[in-house]
C-alpha cells in the first residue's frame, strides 16, 4: 500500500511540473467573451457611429465582432438570442418589417440620440469600412438630414434587408408610420439629402475577391 501511495504521489508531482513547463508553450483556452458587449477602442478616429445589426439565433455575432464594425456594433432582435444587445419585440398586428422599422427609429431616438451617424445592415452583409468613414467625413456636422440607400431600396421602399445609413439630423426628424421613405417624408419634409449607395463597396449574401469566396447567407 505504501509503495502504491508513493507511486501515485510521484505521478501527481510529475504531472504538475510538466503542466507548469508546458503552460508557457501551449496557451490555455481563453474564456468565452460576452458577445453582448462590444467595447469602444481608445483613440477611435470615428467614435460617433453606431452599426445596428438585427440578428436571429442563427447569426454568427462573433463574425461581426471580429470585423471592423465590432468597435461600433449594436445588435437588436425580436426575441432573446445569444449576443443580442436589445430585444425589441413585435406586436401581434405587426409584420416583421414594421417591427424592425419601429425598433430602429426608437433606438435611434433614444439610445443613439447623440450619435452622429447610424448604419443599419442585415446579417448577410459586408461593408467597406473606408466607404462608411468617407461618408461620415463628408457629411459630418451637417444640420441637413441625409441618408444612404441603394437604387433597389429607393425603388421598392423595402429596407428590411441590405445596408443603409443616416445622420443624427434625420434621426431627430423621422416620424410617422410606414416604410423608411414614408417616415422620412412625414417627419423631415423635402429638405433631405439622399445619397445613392455605392454598391461596389457593399456586398450582400456573397463576397468574392481574389482568393476569397464567402457565402454570407449560409
Amino acid at each position: 500500500m505504501i509503495a502504491v501511495a508513493v507511486t501515485a504521489l510521484v505521478l501527481l508531482v510529475t504531472t504538475i511540473v510538466l503542466w507548469d513547463d508546458l503552460d508557457g508553450v501551449f496557451e490555455r483556452r481563453p474564456p468565452v467573451p460576452n458577445l453582448s458587449v462590444w467595447p469602444q477602442p481608445p483613440n477611435d478616429p470615428h467614435p460617433s457611429l453606431a452599426v445596428i445589426i438585427p440578428i436571429t439565433k442563427h447569426t454568427d455575432v462573433r463574425f461581426y465582432q471580429n470585423m471592423w464594425m465590432g468597435n461600433h456594433g449594436f445588435t437588436i432582435c425580436e426575441s432573446k438570442a445569444p449576443g443580442c444587445s436589445m430585444v425589441c419585440g413585435r406586436k401581434p398586428e405587426q409584420t416583421s418589417a414594421q417591427a424592425d422599422m419601429d425598433c430602429l427609429v426608437r433606438v435611434a431616438k433614444s439610445r443613439f440620440n447623440e450619435t452622429e451617424f447610424i448604419v443599419r445592415m442585415s446579417d448577410d452583409m459586408l461593408v467597406d469600412r473606408s466607404y462608411v468613414f468617407g461618408i461620415m467625413d463628408e457629411y459630418k456636422a451637417s444640420d441637413t438630414p441625409m441618408y444612404v440607400l441603394s437604387a433597389e431600396q429607393t425603388e421598392t421602399g423595402d429596407v428590411t434587408s441590405g445596408f443603409y445609413m443616416f445622420n443624427q439630423a434625420l434621426a431627430k426628424c423621422i416620424g410617422g408610420n410606414g416604410t423608411f421613405a414614408e417616415r422620412v417624408a412625414v417627419g423631415c419634409g423635402n429638405n433631405v439629402k439622399q445619397v445613392a449607395n455605392d454598391e461596389t463597396k457593399t456586398w450582400q449574401t456573397l463576397y468574392t475577391n481574389k482568393n476569397k469566396y464567402i457565402n454570407l447567407a449560409a
